[in-house]
């Protein structure tokens, strides 16, 4: 396939190794010998400072010495009466101008208050100053402790380093006073350490706790590999004194011998280098001849597309491994074959010759041919042949090359793609419900079915959803995230579920949104719309028939009390006629008081405000109107609903008994509807107790707090009870127990307590009847949820 090039001769790698050896041993060697070299020049200047910080050392402790001798001479002779302050003045006068760094000497009592100054002269104390602070503190401790010592550092009024060598002074137990000696520590340094010492060296006095308390030089060495530490171990303080030796001729001067080194080394490194390369330039145009045509080899062998290069007359000039492959021809079967090639289909000899005469004439469109050629078994397969002109080292055109890749598995893969795409739409289009797909961002529309372009129109998909979808939008407070701040670890996530109207159309749409991830990784909103305008007028017609049926089921309840209710209005009719005819006659007979008249017509009009009460009651109980849910007190619903029972309950001799607790709250229910709930079980009640004697006829109303929400009522008799089986078929439409009954009672008075959020069941007692119970929301309950 490619031209053989001879392999490429053994390399002899050690004979251009050893000069390189051979400098980098000379070089270490060199850095050793300058390494040593200067080793030993630092431990000379250590071995010198040493000796140095020993002298200094023994020579600032002599000193102090000397300090503390002649202060405890100056102790005993006042100690025994032996020193006058003229012999003071002398002694101390002439013992400061020795020593330079001693600023004064003062004698002070046992309070701190400075009786004698020598000499006189002296500005750093005067005779009757109090002295205080750390000062005063430390004459206190040596007077305790009876040993002389030296005070903490501290500046005087020239701001020098000062302290004070304080020696107390007793005589039997008794204090006298103390002899205090106030030390300069730059004097110190200065009349101990000769100026050539102080030349070589940095000097610094540190107190204990590290602080700098003099320094000779405010300039700070800038190599402190030379340095020391003294300790001066005074009475009661502790200083120290580094000493750091000043180095001469930079700090670069050590690192030149070395510098030196590697520079010769790199320039000897440099020429061997250039010799080397010099000595193979004529072997590297072989090795970069022979690593491209390895490379070209190796990408042509590794390839899965076919590669074939023809001459200007179409002859095969190269094929590479996976074109044979593909073909099923071997190298030699194809190189040097004009057109028509052996793998050209018989019946795509037109095509394929009229393609191959394009890419001859450089006119083979960029996209390439797509075209079916076969295997030399005889199988065919599609693939698609890409041209390109093959230039040569001159610049000039020799040929073309072209490349051939298998599209029989894409192409494949591609109408099953198409085929599924069309699906997917089919089905999403032929759903009654809208669909859309709209950017999280930028809310633009990316896909929307029939449905939805029906509805909003067949230009949707492109637009801005916010303006597509407003006649039909929810409000921006209704969303249960904000479809614009969603990240990514939150998707899929719910955004919107519930129903709203088209403020154009008039229709009632189901909406469910969802936030999801797009196939191209953005966060995409999904909103599926269903059109429920059916089943919202079902549900209105439902609930017309509903609110029909209660108003029938009390017109039954009305029609079965009729009788009873008529001989309850038949009293108060009486009465009032009773009443009227009485006075009447004794108007015609004129034999009448007034106030007797006055008397009956008030009873008159109590009785037909009696009776009115009665026909409101009934007109209450029987009229259609929606419901109105209020707060009400249970006692109040119960009292009503026992206007009306209490009729039954005389006339089978039942008695009623309310067990009500007084600090009930109230119930936030429709009057109309709990009344005809409470009397449907109690008439029931009534009824179910007709069977049984007349002392056990009693019917309860109980009820209770089940929670700071919901109030539990509860209605028990001692009747008959209920089989297995009518419990759980009780409230079950049309299913009754009684013989004349319509089996709509029990089902209404359900869905009253369900339509207020609460629950109706039964229950049998423990010795003989049923307990009905229902639950309805409080006060505090409806003010929750109002809130």
């Amino acid at each position: 396939m490619l031209p053989r090039i001879s392999s490429k001769p053994p390399k002899q790698a050690w004979l251009w190794l050893a000069p390189y050896v051979a400098i980098g041993v000379f070089a270490v060697a060199m850095l050793i010998v300058t390494a040593i070299l200067q080793w030993r020049e630092l431990d000379t200047a250590r071995s010198a400072l040493e000796g140095d910080m020993h002298w200094a050392e023994r020579t600032i402790e002599s000193r102090l010495h000397a300090h503390q001798d002649f202060l405890a001479e100056l102790g005993r002779e006042q100690e025994f009466k032996q020193l006058t302050y003229e012999t003071f003045q002398v002694r101390a006068s002439r013992y400061v101008r020795e020593n330079s760094e001693i600023l004064a000497i003062v004698w002070v009592n046992t309070d701190g208050k400075v009786e004698w100054v020598a000499p006189n002269e002296a500005t750093a104390t005067f005779v009757g100053e109090q002295i205080e602070g750390n000062r005063l503190s430390a004459l206190q401790e040596a007077l305790r402790i009876r040993r002389e010592l030296v005070s903490p550092d501290y500046r005087d009024v020239t701001q020098r380093a000062v302290h004070d060598i304080i020696l107390p002074v007793q005589r039997g137990s008794a204090d006298l006073g103390a002899f205090i000696a106030l030390q300069s520590l730059e004097g110190l340094l200065r009349s101990t350490l000769p100026a050539v010492f102080t030349t070589r060296y940095s000097l610094t006095v540190v107190s204990a706790d590290n602080r700098e308390v003099y320094t000779n030089s405010s300039v700070k060495p800038t190599d402190r590999q030379l340095s020391g530490l003294i300790n001066l171990e005074l009475p009661n303080n502790r200083l120290g004194l580094n000493i750091v030796a000043y180095r001469g001729g930079g700090a670069w001067l050590p690192f030149l011998p070395a510098a030196l080194i590697i520079v010769l080394t790199l320039i000897a490194t440099v020429t061997l280098i250039l010799l080397r390369r010099h000595a193979r330039h004529r072997a590297a145009t072989e090795e970069e001849l022979r690593a491209a045509y390895a490379f070209r080899q190796a990408m042509s062998n590794s390839l899965i597309t076919g590669l074939r290069a023809i001459d200007l007359d179409g002859r095969i000039t190269f094929v590479n491994a996976s074109f044979c492959r593909m073909t099923g021809f071997n190298e030699n079967e194809l190189v040097g074959i004009k057109p028509p090639y052996p793998y050209w289909p018989p019946e795509e000899f037109d095509k394929l010759q009229n393609n191959i005469d394009t890419a001859l004439a450089g006119k083979a469109p960029a996209s390439g041919f797509e075209m079916r050629i076969m295997r030399k078994n005889g199988e065919r397969f599609d693939v698609r042949l890409y041209f390109s002109p093959l230039i040569d080292t001159n610049g000039q055109q020799i040929g073309w090359m072209a490349s051939l890749n298998d599209i029989t598995e894409p192409k494949r893969v591609r109408v099953e793609l198409e085929r599924a795409h069309e699906r997917f739409v089919t089905v999403i289009d032929g759903l009654d419900s809208a669909v859309h797909v709209a950017d999280a961002q930028s809310g633009e529309i990316l896909f929307a079915n029939r449905a939805f372009q029906n509805i909003y129109g067949f230009d949707a998909v492109g637009r801005d959803t916010a303006l597509v979808t407003s006649p039909c939008r929810p409000p921006p407070d209704a969303y249960l995230h904000d479809p614009a701040r969603i990240s990514g670890e939150e998707l899929p996530c719910e955004i919107y579920d519930g129903e709203i109207q088209h403020a154009l159309s008039g229709h009632w749409y189901h909406l469910h949104e969802r936030a999801i991830r797009w196939v191209d990784g953005r966060t995409v909103r999904v909103q599926v719309a269903a059109d429920i305008t059916d089943r919202k007028h079902i549900d209105e017609v439902n609930l017309q028939q509903q609110k029909r049926l209660e108003q029938t089921s009390r017109l039954i309840t009305m029609g079965e009390m009729a009788s009873s209710l008529a001989h309850e209005l038949n009293q108060p009719l009486s009465a009032i006629a009773n009443y009227c005819a009485g006075c009447v006659k004794r108007m015609q007979a004129g034999n009448y008081k007034l106030d007797d008249l006055l008397t009956a017509m008030q009873k008159a009009s109590s009785q037909a405000e009696r009776a009115g009460k009665i026909i409101r009651r009934m007109r209450d109980m029987v009229k259609k109107g929606d419901p109105n849910r209020q707060p009400i007190a249970l006692p109040e619903l119960i009292d009503e609903a026992r206007a009306f029972a209490d009729i039954e309950a005389q006339r089978t001799g039942t008695q009623i008994i309310v067990d009500i607790p007084e600090d009930l709250p109230r119930i936030v229910v429709d009057r109309i509807m709990i009344e005809q709930v409470l009397l449907n079980l109690v008439k029931n009640g009534i009824e179910a107790m007709s069977d049984v004697p007349v002392e056990r006829r009693q019917l309860r109303l109980l009820a209770r707090l089940v929670d700071e929400r919901m109030m539990e009522v509860t209605v028990s008799d001692h009747g008959h009870g209920l089989a297995a089986e009518d419990v759980e078929k009780i409230f079950a439409p049309f299913y009754t127990t009684k013989p004349e009954g319509m089996g709509i009672g029990l089902a209404i008075c359900r869905s009253i307590i369900e339509f207020h959020q609460g629950r109706l069941w039964v229950s049998p007692r423990r010795d003989g009847g049923t307990e009905f119970h229902f639950t309805v929301p409080t006060e505090e309950c409806n003010g929750d949820s109002n809130e």
